[in-house]
């Protein structure tokens, strides 16, 4: 997290600690979960978002000082009239915590303490693995493999909750899902999208807020929401990447850019104060494909963020042409692409291609700036939206997700259908179940997550076709660990070659990508560095992945 030295001049210091409730003990919370704390205010406001702000200074166990905020939540309930405010915090450290709040306009505030434990505790926030930056981590330094599913359901919120876990939340966790990209946090637009196969809507007065009356018309209810989804799965480990973000004016929602720079300012304040404690928030987006540039836009976004989340949350733009990206600024800690424009000068001119794997697969490599890659819309990897555009078959799918693995990146993918309408069960809901023929595709994907857990460290390898020879270019990838790992895919089983260090390389495994069928080889020993080994699948009738290892 980012620490601060104690963050107030002396004056203001000694002012408002004459005007302090002690509050000891208000509860105890676990390493990476949340503490939360609701406290009320009396003073009546014109308005409680705008007329008065709630700060609040956090002190760890062995002394850092953090200084964040609380917000308004109106009567703490969903409605927007009231005296409940909130502090929200993710404690980094075992032990006893101490806090001090205060209101800016010299209202009584108070101290207290909260202890954090081990028992329960989150495995911590998605961050660049400190030991090969291709990968993501816990707190940076405990690699994880993103098992990433695209949840398209914007309108769900306003449907019984318990319904939507049970029917959605729960099957992608069993099924072994530690990641989802979202629609409805922030929830700015496509209401009439939830599960035409579940219970009516409660409610489909779901915007946040109006355009032109940002704290007018802030729509506590729909924050209660979006906290009860988020929480669920927070509670589960389970991270959650913001899709649309905050700019819903590219699917007729609030414009960001109608907001003037102190709306701007207070907004991602008080979005941070509710959202940023959740460990599982993995990763500030500000909407999708956009060119990562613009000051008003989505760079600007990323500077607020970085000003006001002092836990440091992953922050991207998700862009639609990484052939010329801007990941190499320092506003963005991991980079969201789309396999657009990777080889044509016009975007036009590459719609066939859009269903390739090779276009994945350079995506990610191009998107690559020293921070890990996340392939949040790749075209052949969605069935909803875009395979009826592209005609992008279930092969397609499969090829397209080794072809991000092998490129040293994340990626996310979906396997319900239809563009305009959703369901969770049935042909074209969650591709768990026999009816749904997207079910092969979940199959595949899970011999590509254990492959990359239990097969390979993929963690300690990045991307590395340089290595291979004698190969189809577009069709055949190679991740390594020099020395002493590589993984291949190769598409119907094409030939290869590979450069391979000096050693003895005693597991030898072909590995079906369809079936998830093991063929055992022989040992390979390279008796001279950088030698060529040609190797030869079990078969041209599918896609085989090589995994050879020293022992």
């Amino acid at each position: 997290m980012n620490n601060l030295s104690p963050c107030l001049p002396l004056f203001y210091t000694c002012l408002f600690t004459l005007f302090l409730v002690e509050r000891v003990n208000a509860q105890n919370t676990s390493l990476y979960r949340i503490f939360e704390q609701e406290i009320q205010n009396p003073t009546k406001y014109e308005n409680s978002f705008t007329d008065v702000e709630l700060n609040v200074q956090y002190q760890s166990p062995s002394g850092l000082i953090y200084h964040f905020y609380g917000f308004f939540d109106g009567d703490g309930k969903g409605g927007a009239k009231g005296d409940i405010w909130k502090m929200r915090f993710m404690p980094d450290e075992v032990g006893t915590w101490k806090y001090t709040y205060y209101w800016t306009d010299k209202t009584k505030g108070g101290k207290g303490t909260f202890k954090c434990t081990k028992e329960n505790a989150s495995p911590g926030l998605l961050q660049a693995y400190d030991q090969n930056p291709h990968w993501l981590a816990y707190n940076g330094s405990e690699p994880v493999w993103l098992k990433s599913y695209y949840e398209t359901g914007h309108g769900s919120l306003g449907q019984d909750f318990d319904w939507i876990v049970e029917n959605v939340y729960q099957p992608l966790k069993a099924n072994g899902y530690n990641h989802l990209q979202v629609n409805w946090l922030l929830s700015l637009c496509c209401f009439g999208q939830y599960y035409l196969d579940g219970p009516k809507p409660e409610t489909l007065d779901l915007a946040l807020y109006e355009e032109g009356d940002l704290f007018g018309s802030m729509n506590l209810g729909v924050w209660k929401r979006m906290e009860q989804h988020l929480s669920w799965l927070n509670d589960q480990d389970m991270g959650v990447h913001m899709f649309l973000g905050v700019d819903g004016s590219r699917n007729d929602g609030p414009d960001w850019t109608k907001l003037s720079s102190v709306e701007k300012d207070k907004f991602v304040r008080y979005m941070v104060a509710r959202l940023a404690p959740f460990s599982n928030l993995a990763g500030w987006n500000f909407v999708w494909e956009v060119p990562g540039d613009r000051e008003n836009r989505e760079l600007g976004f990323a500077r607020l963020i970085d000003k006001y989340d002092v836990f440091n949350h992953l922050v991207t733009y998700e862009d639609e042409f990484p052939r010329e990206n801007e990941y190499g600024r320092s506003e963005y800690s991991f980079a969201a692409v789309e396999n657009h424009q990777v080889a044509a000068a016009d975007k036009g001119l590459e719609r066939n291609l859009w269903k390739e794997a090779w276009t994945h697969h350079m995506a990610c490599l191009l998107g690559y700036q020293g921070k890990p890659v996340f392939m949040s819309e790749g075209n052949a990897l969605w069935r909803r939206f875009w395979q009826e555009r592209t005609g992008a078959s279930q092969d397609d799918l499969r090829r397209s997700a080794w072809a991000c693995a092998t490129a040293g990146a994340s990626f996310t993918w979906n396997g319900h259908a239809k563009e305009y309408e959703l369901y969770a069960t049935g042909e074209s809901g969650l591709p768990f179940n026999d009816e749904n023929p997207y079910k092969k595709s979940q199959q595949t994907m899970d011999i590509l997550s254990d492959v990359m857990n239990n097969e390979v460290a993929f963690f300690r390898m990045v991307p590395n076709d340089a290595l291979l020879k004698n190969h189809d270019a577009l069709n055949t990838y190679a991740l390594a660990e020099e020395g002493n790992q590589y993984l291949v895919f190769t598409k119907e089983g094409r030939t290869f070659s590979i450069e391979l260090a000096r050693g003895k390389y005693e597991k030898l495994t072909w590995i079906d990508s369809m079936t998830g069928a093991h063929v055992s080889g022989d040992t390979v020993n390279v008796l001279a560095d950088k030698k060529q080994i040609s190797f030869d699948p079990p078969s041209r009738d599918t896609d085989w992945v090589l995994v050879l290892k020293k022992s």
